[in-house]
């Protein structure tokens, strides 16, 4: 079992073998890369240090040189002026470009020259240069012409110069100090480096050999329970497990020991109480055997007799199913029979209907003639009123309208005449209106009579078709009984045969079953070996 699990470790813990030691190894290359790369870029910064600090001794070094090259050989041109007034063209070209070289050499040391020290000696080589470069202005103009001028000038020319060769020598050996210096910082530069990569290396040595152990150590002690478990399992002995807790690949196949194990200590169990039971079971199976053949012998009797009682069932059933069939035959001939009268009610509608849609355009045609007979009546009406007048005309032309007064009088009856015809139409038409909206009622009355005898007649189909239904699943239940009866007489004597085997074959059960205690005895032998 691992001890101190938690925290990081026990993250760690749960990750595969080939984590751990991948994590391992990237730790120190990280370390070995880590401390490579601060190697090289120490190097590289020490290389371009040294390179600078070189640079820069050379330029001083080079500066100086300039300097002291030039103030010395401007002396010897402002000599030279003195003594050769005839070159005093060419003399004074090389004095400029002494001068140039000069304030050039002084810039180069200006800027190369580190430190506090080194650049006060610049700033004051600047300043007596700056002076000296002042008196021979004065000089070259005419200052001095006496004797007493001429010797002051030239102690003071002496002064200035000797400040200038002073101040060359200090640059000097600034400049060589400073080379010195540098090159004594490089060094320590490079001891420093050194120091740090060596310590960086040994903590990364450190550290990879601590990662390194500590993950094999913390292997170790989870594989450590698993020869423990092992060598209980060779000599019989369940009741080890390994404790390991971890869930890399050693601790999963701890972990499958363990259940492995398990699940064979409840085998043994099951299989010590199985053999007990078999025992039992062998035991009983002994003493039941031979109430068995007993049994089997009394069964094969009474199946004898159950077979010939089938029989008789059988010719039974048949007998039933033969009147069934018949009853079947008489409820199909009902039902085609009401199938028919369903025939004729539906056709009776359908011909109540055409006479109920006859009487009713009966009626709309008696309406149009009372229409016909106002228009009649209207006419007589008018031709009475006609002849009325014709009458009072004919009397106002005395004997000239006697004849047209007959003729007025004759139209005038016949007018009345009409209008008495019309009145007498007018009820007789009233009176098939009255009939006919009778007729149609009772068209009407017949129709859902009929209607009702159609739907009876259905339900009786519908009846019928159910009864005759249920009548061909009777028989087919009644043929299907009668044919398992025959089968029930076939198989009790199947059983009363199978009953005989019986008997015959407890024997057999017998010796079986001393079998079974034989091996449920060697069975507890080898449950006894194991520890559970």
């Amino acid at each position: 079992m691992v001890a101190g699990r938690g925290g990081v470790w026990a993250v760690f813990d749960d990750r595969s073998l080939r984590t751990k030691i991948a994590s391992a190894v990237l730790v120190a290359t990280v370390i070995g890369a880590v401390v490579g790369g601060l190697a090289i870029n120490t190097v590289n910064n020490l290389n371009d240090e040294a390179a600078a600090a070189q640079t820069r001794s050379i330029a001083v070094l080079s500066a100086s040189g300039q300097f002291a090259k030039n103030i010395e050989s401007y002396g010897g041109n402002v000599s030279a002026l003195r003594l050769y007034p005839t070159l005093a063209s060419t003399i004074k070209t090389n004095m400029a470009t002494n001068e140039s070289e000069i304030d050039a050499a002084l810039d180069t040391l200006g800027a190369n020259l580190t430190g506090s020290a080194g650049q006060k000696l610049v700033e004051k080589a600047r300043s007596d240069w700056s002076a000296f470069l002042d008196f021979m202005a004065t000089i070259q103009t005419g200052g001095t012409s006496t004797p007493a001028e001429v010797a002051a000038g030239a102690a003071k020319y002496n002064e200035l110069y000797g400040e200038l060769i002073a101040d060359q020598a200090s640059v000097q050996q600034q400049a060589t100090a400073a080379s010195r210096s540098a090159v004594a910082k490089a060094k320590d530069n490079a001891s420093s480096a050194t120091r740090t990569i060596l310590i960086l290396l040994v903590i990364g040595v450190v550290v990879s050999l601590y990662l390194g152990m500590r993950v094999a150590n913390r292997v170790r002690k989870a594989v450590a329970g698993v020869p423990h478990v092992a060598d209980g399992l060779a000599v019989g002995d369940l009741t080890r497990t390994s404790g390991v807790t971890v869930q890399d690949e050693v601790g999963r196949m701890a972990s499958s020991l363990d259940r492995g194990i398990s699940r064979l200590r409840q085998d043994i169990v099951s299989l010590a109480g199985n053999a007990t039971t078999l025992q039992g079971a062998a035991e009983r199976l002994t003493s039941v055997s031979g109430a068995v053949g007993s049994a089997a012998e009394e069964a094969s009797t009474q199946a004898d007799t159950v077979a010939a009682a089938a029989d008789v069932v059988s010719g039974n059933l048949q007998v039933v199913s033969s009147g069934s069939q018949e009853m079947g035959a008489a409820i199909r001939d009902i039902s085609q029979s009401t199938a028919e009268a369903s025939e004729v009610a539906a056709q009776a509608v359908q011909v109540a209907a055409a006479t109920n849609a006859t009487v009713a355009r009966l009626g709309e045609s008696s309406t149009e003639i009372a229409t016909v007979v106002k228009v009649i009546t209207s006419i007589a009406e008018q031709t009475n009123l006609l002849a009325l007048n014709a009458t009072i005309e004919a009397a106002r032309a005395g004997e000239a309208g006697k004849g047209f007064a007959v003729v007025a009088n004759e139209v005038k009856d016949l007018a009345q005449e009409t209008a008495k015809a019309t009145e007498d139409i007018v009820q007789r038409v009233q009176t098939i209106q009255s009939d006919t909206s009778g007729a149609v009622e009772a068209i009407d009355q017949i129709s859902s009579i009929i209607e009702r005898i159609n739907d009876i007649q259905l339900t009786i189909a519908s009846a019928v078709e159910e009864q005759t239904a249920t009548t061909q699943e009777m028989n087919r239940t009644l043929t299907d009984a009668a044919d398992g009866a025959g089968n029930i007489a076939a198989t009790i004597a199947g059983v009363s045969d199978a009953t005989r085997r019986t008997t015959a074959t407890v024997g057999d059960t017998r010796a079986a079953a001393d079998e079974l205690a034989t091996m449920s005895a060697e069975l507890q032998g080898l449950v006894a070996r194991f520890t559970y």
